[in-house]
């Protein structure tokens, strides 16, 4: 068997192509979803998809600019039909956008997205891979993208992916005349990479050797179209068309709001330009994206699939044991190719073709023999110094038995990317056996924190999902890796199954509060009130006590909260309650939390947390009452608590009573409006109309607040939940038309009426509070609203400038405000001009 360990074996995670361009150049929990979880192919349908695999030596790649702008659809035809390797190459994380469904800002919604592409990527059967640019949340300039990026790391980044990945063709959906800033930045950078790509001269830094695409296309219009893809077409294995499948993987975009979209006749074809070629080739009528490609002769005679008597690979699918034999001859020849450096100097840059399809044998052969290969991990979660098991399971689902080695790492999590393995003892699987191997870990006290996974949202860029073995991959897409493998003896030759597993490595405690806290300046005193939930991740019961640490410093009689956790994972919430600042500047104000072991125990922190004290010099009236309907999220409750403010969260039902019995009439029932004139203030949050729909049935209700003297703030909505409104139930006082247009930051800000009491009370609002805002000013701005509104702001296009982010109207008594601006991501940030003009819309006034 020592032989066998020897023996040179090519791993079957996807890394394959990947780990040898390197060779030459150098070297929090899952989230929880409404949808279930995407299951890899099985059985004989994975086993048709490593077939086709082999018929096919071509590569696309499918450039995008965020998670969910590639071609579902097309990408679903070249790998399930045709077998060409597939890849989603994204230049960000979409870390810039705003959800419409979910509460996650910044890297959290990258970590989504990330999560939401590898979902998709399993229904194609495709790889993804990250250029990690930063997302920007909205610009209509691809200069301004490409500013932010750096054009020149920019177009590094996507001649190395091109380099590592080698396409023979791009495709895009974008194009460098429309679409956001950051969609024409990255259609520029595919078109210039291209050329860049083959020319180690013109980016001699990408650090690999130059490979030359053969074509790019972008998306078009069906009447300017070089090729057109029907993908209508029926996929007889899965049970549906091609369209249905690019959907299918499309609507893991929860967080996009894609798992509404439906089968229009737009997804049913995909038409596409031939923008660049390595030649001068015309496309012929008809032709598809890969038609015409060639190879040389000695690179087709080396990767032709094999045969199985007068079948061809593919249609032997249920050849059983013939199939096998087949795959392991054709093996044995691959094998004789010898290193890649042999190779490479042998086919030149299509040396990777012969990689690429002797690791597509490997998957064929165990896929045709029932070889699986898993790890589990004892758990998820681990803390420094904690024992972790690792359990490695190999099935054998054939008529064969084989000798097996498992290859495991020396220790976790690994010092670095290319950990030391150590080999088993050579072990025997049976006819359709299980042989299994537990390993015992110790997790490294110095092991690094990768909680929250947010912040560890650029540590990787390749997620090879389709190049993989089925269950290889796992669910979750950030956290410590534990590749493991287990080669397989097949008589003259060897086979090597890899499997991966993520774990995270947490603090013993967590402590998780605010990131700041506001007062107005630094000579007034403030109190404050903030919720801090702690967590014991260590296994088993932990007793300790909370300190807020300027406290101990500055008091002599501070005595620190005791808790004791029963178990591993327990929670408690304590609401903490600070008059700040404690110490002001040069001093260090800020709020630093601690949890500590109980004396005599060294006074080391488990857990740190720290809360950031800003001055920013703002005023709220005085006691005021806040009434909300929230959104996505209580973020409303945060934003109110940092200005001060009682708030009183409403659910939909209180907003409208039922009344029964003799009193109101005899035998009647009447339904009415709650009281709501106890709030100074009522806020209907953002997209509250698309999160609870039945909202717009009570919203006769919220108007009779405003009409009876109240002060009714509407913030941003969807404009489609706006048009559930044409079934005639009034929802705005007045006429107004919500769009899709989106303010970008570069918009210069001007107000419109510097004396109107939304811009001079409590605060003198100007257009220096618009200054350092993230993302975009404003989204779903209105384009047009009755004279009965009077527009307080514009921003924009100096030649169509846009005055609709923040509308304001008498209605009976009361005030109605619609705003559009991005206020939430502003006050999460702790801007100090959001929260002024957050301030002045809840401020008791008249209005002129």
């Amino acid at each position: 068997m020592s032989k066998m360990k020897k023996s040179v074996s090519l791993l079957l995670t996807g890394f394959v192509l990947l780990a040898a361009t390197r060779a030459q150049t150098s070297s929090q929990p899952a989230r929880e979803t409404v949808q279930s979880t995407i299951e890899d192919e099985r059985g004989l349908v994975a086993l048709d998809q490593a077939l086709r695999e082999l018929t096919n030596p071509f590569t696309v790649v499918c450039v995008g600019a965020r998670p969910g702008d590639e071609d579902d659809g097309a990408l679903g035809l070249l790998r399930k039909k045709l077998g060409a390797r597939v890849v989603m190459l994204f230049a960000t994380r979409g870390e810039g956008e705003d959800s419409s469904t979910l509460a996650e800002l910044g890297q959290e919604l990258g970590a989504v997205h990330t999560r939401e592409a590898i979902e998709a990527a399993r229904v194609i059967g495709a790889d993804v891979f990250f250029l990690n640019l930063r997302d920007l949340v909205y610009t209509t300039s691809p200069d301004e993208a490409l500013s932010v990026w750096g054009h020149d790391d920019a177009l590094r980044r996507m001649v190395r992916a091109i380099r590592l990945l080698r396409p023979d063709v791009i495709i895009t959906n974008h194009n460098a005349k429309s679409g956001d800033g950051a969609e024409q930045a990255v259609a520029r950078l595919a078109r210039e990479a291209f050329d860049a790509a083959a020319d180690t001269k013109l980016v001699p830094e990408a650090g690999s050797e130059a490979w030359r695409a053969r074509r790019l296309f972008e998306r078009v219009r069906q009447a300017d179209a070089d090729v057109m893809l029907n993908l209508t077409e029926y996929d007889r294995i899965r049970g549906r068309s091609y369209a249905e499948i690019g959907l299918a993987a499309h609507r893991r975009f929860y967080s996009r709001g894609s798992n509404f979209d439906r089968l229009t006749p737009d997804r049913e074809t995909s038409p596409y330009k031939l923008t660049a070629s390595s030649s001068d080739e015309r496309l012929n009528p008809g032709s598809g994206l890969l038609d015409g490609l060639a190879l040389p002769e000695k690179v087709t005679r080396s990767i032709a699939p094999p045969r199985v008597g007068e079948l061809g690979v593919v249609d032997a699918i249920a050849a059983g044991e013939r199939l096998a034999d087949a795959l392991i001859e054709r093996l044995i020849e691959k094998r004789t190719e010898g290193t890649i450096d042999e190779m490479r100097e042998r086919y030149g840059a299509d040396f990777v073709r012969i990689v690429r399809f002797t690791a597509a044998l490997e998957r064929a052969l165990a896929l045709s023999l029932g070889l699986r290969l898993e790890v589990k991990l004892s758990d998820s979660v681990v803390v420094p110094g904690q024992k972790l098991i690792a359990r490695l399971v190999l099935r054998n689902g054939s008529a064969r038995a084989f000798p097996v080695v498992f290859s495991t790492p020396e220790r976790l999590p690994s010092p670095d990317k290319s950990p030391t393995n150590t080999d088993s003892d050579v072990m025997g699987i049976g006819t359709g056996g299980v042989v299994s191997k537990e390993l015992e870990y110790e997790i490294a006290k110095d092991a690094a924190i990768t909680l929250p996974q947010s912040a560890r949202l650029y540590d990787e860029e390749y997620y090879p999902v389709g190049s993989a073995l089925p269950g290889a991959q796992p669910v979750e897409a950030f956290g410590e890796r534990v590749l493991v493998s287990a080669e397989v003896g097949l008589g003259e030759v060897n086979i090597r199954l890899a499997a991966l597993a993520r774990f995270n490595v947490a603090p013993a405690v967590e402590i998780s509060t605010s990131r700041f806290a506001l007062i107005d300046d630094w000579s007034k005193r403030r109190d404050i009130a903030l919720p801090v939930r702690v967590r014991n991740r260590t296994p088993g019961a932990l007793a300790g006590a909370l300190w807020v640490v300027p406290l101990a410093l500055t008091q002599d009689n501070y005595e620190p909260m005791h808790i004791a956790f029963t178990r591993e994972d327990e929670e408690t919430q304590i609401n903490l309650k600070l008059t700040l600042p404690i110490l002001k500047p040069p001093l260090a104000p800020d709020v630093l939390i601690e949890f500590r072991r109980e004396k005599p125990a060294p006074p080391d922190p488990l857990g740190v947390a720290k809360i950031s004290v800003n001055a920013i010099g703002f005023k709220v009236s005085d006691d005021l009452k806040v009434g909300y309907i929230r959104g996505l999220d209580d973020w409303l409750s945060f934003a109110l608590s940092e200005l001060g403010v009682e708030h009183t969260e409403l659910k939909v039902d209180e907003i409208s009573v039922t009344e029964h019995g003799n009193l109101v009439a005899a035998d009647a029932t009447r339904s009415g409006c709650a009281d709501l004139a106890r709030f100074d203030a009522f806020i209907v949050d953002s997209n509250a109309y698309f999160a609870r729909p039945e909202l717009i049935l009570l919203h006769r209700c919220l108007l009779r607040y405003a009409r009876q003297g109240g002060n009714l703030i509407v913030l941003g909505q969807r404009p489609d939940d706006w048009k559930l409104i044409l079934s005639g139930v009034q929802f705005s006082p007045y006429p107004i038309t919500l769009s899709r247009d989106r303010i970008s930051l570069a918009s210069p800000v001007k107000i419109l009426d510097i004396e109107h009491p939304l811009t001079t009370a409590p605060n003198k609002i100007t257009s220096n509070d618009f200054e350092a805002w993230v993302g975009e000013r404003a989204a779903n701005v209105p384009r047009e609203w009755s004279k009965e509104y009077t527009p307080l702001i514009e921003s924009g296009n100096e030649e169509v400038p846009n005055r609709g982010m923040l509308l304001t109207a008498r209605y009976g008594e009361g005030t109605v405000v619609m705003t559009s601006l991005a206020l939430r991501r502003q006050l999460l940030a702790g801007n100090a001009g959001a929260y002024r003009i957050f301030s002045n819309l809840l401020a008791r006034k008249s209005q002129k």
